[in-house]
């Protein structure tokens, strides 16, 4: 009874944190004489035994909770799979400038994105004339 209320107040983590600590090394012999008195009046078998029953109910009820949050999780994968296009169109649409004159009267179609009508010109796609270097402006 009492190496279980030492388990349930946490003090078993704290002693494995002072046997474990870099820096608490000046108590680890202090922490292997409290384990050794722990453990005096105890024999194997019934620690085995003791261990063996928790840790089978413990890990027949992770592996359903795991099961369960992996069916789930495949579902979830299915679902976005159906919803995504299987492929990717580039049109990004087509937008009439109002107000920008195109060749004669007509208003200017835009085919690119809308995130790129700010940088929008009318030269935009020409290639520019080399000016020969006399003739350049100073």
């Amino acid at each position: 009874r009492v190496l279980w209320a030492l388990h349930i107040s946490g003090m078993d983590d704290l002693l494995k944190f002072l046997a474990s600590a870099q820096a608490e090394q000046q108590w680890a012999l202090h922490v292997l004489e409290i384990i050794s008195l722990m453990f005096r009046d105890q024999s194997p078998e019934e620690l085995a035994a003791l261990g063996q029953g928790q840790a089978a109910a413990e890990h027949g009820e992770d592996t359903r909770e795991l099961e369960t949050l992996r069916q789930r999780e495949l579902a979830e994968r299915r679902a976005r799979a159906l919803q995504r296009p299987s492929r990717h169109s580039r049109f990004g649409g087509s937008y009439i400038l109002q107000g920008l004159k195109a060749i004669g009267d007509r208003d200017v179609v835009f085919h690119k994105g809308l995130h790129n009508l700010k940088s929008y010109s009318h030269d935009l796609g020409k290639e520019t004339r080399r000016v020969p270097r006399q003739r350049q402006a100073a």
